[in-house]
Parts: structure tokens; sequence; C-alpha cells
């Protein structure tokens, strides 16, 4: 089958269609941060929102199943929201995600746990998925993003960012979630994945290393350097030049 998608290094495609990878050697759809429960855990503190996590969630998958017949669902972190416990709303759309994309199509499916993901692993097990901590085969690395990676892979995939950026358009400002291509000293890349949750619009990048949440991108990455590509519903993928270049509309 061929991808609808930017080739970022061999068999490794952003997809355009999906705020999603797929990885060619891994038959792997691979996605990061549904933060599922999100809805709950903001009612509890007084504030109302449509439940649309799920829903965004399952429109892309079923998406991304239907343009790449990939064996594998990869959920690169994040797949719950709340920190401290399991929520109700997480339990039951957690199981409904992971159940609903074997009915897919996916034969496989793997979470690689991220920082918000405690205590979601016996549900996950429960209907045949897979909870690892990181997934590295050859040179490439999954792992969240939330802690350091020491490897030699050469394509490292991370999500935790929520990246995004604004771009004045007409005086106005528009803003888009992006993936982030960030090459390292070593000739290696990290692709940073935009969230897929509907309420995780997203932290701006920028050229100070500080903004960043992951250690992996604070410590090895030239953030100069650093390619966004905005990913549109509609519009598909638009790369845009280095952020050394675009530093004055960022």
């Amino acid at each position: 089958m061929s991808i609808k998608g930017l080739e970022v290094k061999e068999g490794v495609y952003l997809l355009e269609d999906v705020p999603g990878i797929y990885v060619e050697k891994l038959d792997a759809v691979v996605v990061a941060d549904l933060h599922l429960g999100y809805e709950e855990s903001m009612a509890k503190q007084g504030v109302f929102l449509p439940r649309l996590q799920l829903r965004k969630a399952l429109k892309h998958i079923s998406k991304a199943q239907r343009v790449t017949g990939a064996k594998r669902l990869i959920i690169d972190g994040d797949l719950k929201h709340e920190f401290s416990k399991l929520l109700k709303s997480e339990k039951l759309e957690s199981a409904k995600l992971i159940s609903t994309a074997f009915q897919l199509g996916f034969r496989e499916i793997i979470l690689v746990r991220g920082n918000h993901d405690n205590y979601i692993k016996p549900i996950i097990e429960s209907l045949g998925g897979e909870v690892v901590e990181d997934l590295e085969d050859g040179d490439i690395l999954l792992t969240h993003g939330h802690k350091k990676a020491e490897t030699d892979a050469e394509v490292i995939i991370i999500g935790h960012e929520h990246p995004s950026i604004s771009v004045s358009i007409g005086g106005a400002k528009a803003r888009f979630p992006v993936f982030l291509i960030a090459p390292l000293r070593s000739g290696s890349i990290v692709v940073v994945l935009p969230a897929l949750g509907a309420y995780q619009t997203g932290n701006p990048v920028s050229l100070d290393w500080e903004s960043y949440l992951s250690p992996i991108m604070r410590e090895k990455v030239e953030t100069g350097e650093i390619v966004p590509v905005i990913f549109d519903e509609k519009e598909g993928l638009m790369p845009l030049p280095k952020l050394s270049v675009l530093q004055s509309i960022v």
C-alpha cells in the first residue's frame, strides 16, 4: 500500500490524513497524547466540556487503519489524563478505544507508558493489548518523552510536548498543531507527534530550549534546527522552514 505522507527517514512517514506516524518496519501507526478522561477531570474542577476526546481519537484511528492497513497501533504515551487515580471515564473510554481498534483491524495494540498512564495497565492487558515502558527496534525508539533516553537509535519518536505553532496571516494569528522534526548532532532525528486529544491544543514551539517539556528536546536538540510540519485536517501536511528562520512569526 502506498502511504500518503511525508517520509522523514526511510520508512518513517508523517501521515497526511491523521496526526500520527506510520513506521514501515513495524507496520505500525503511532499516535500520542489522547488524554481520555479529560472532560471528567475538568468537570471535577467545575468546568464542563463536551465529551469529544474519545470521539476524535476513534475518528483518527479508524482513518489511520483505512489509509495504512497497519498491523499494529502504538499509542506513544498518555492514553489517559488523570495522574493520581483511574477515573471512571478513563476506564470505560480506554476499554472502548482498545476494543474498537481491534475491531477496525489492528492485530496488536501497544501502549508505550506516558507520565499520565498510571493504573491503566490491567485494563489494557485484559483486552489483549500490551503496555511497555519503551519500544526499541533496531534504529527506531518509541518513548513518550517525559524521561531521558540513552540510545543509538537513528529515529526517536516521542509525544509529551503537544507542539503547536501560531502563524501571522493578514495581521491575525492562526494556531496549528505541528509535528516537529528535530535533528541531533549525531545525525539521528527526534520526531515529535502532535497531541491527538481534542482539548490538548498545544504548547507553542520556541527557540527557547527551556520551554520544552521533554529532557530529550532540552538536552539533545539545537532548537534553531527544528523543522515544524503543520497538520491540518483539511489541507494535510505543510512543512515550514526551520525555527531559526521562522523566529519572527512564531
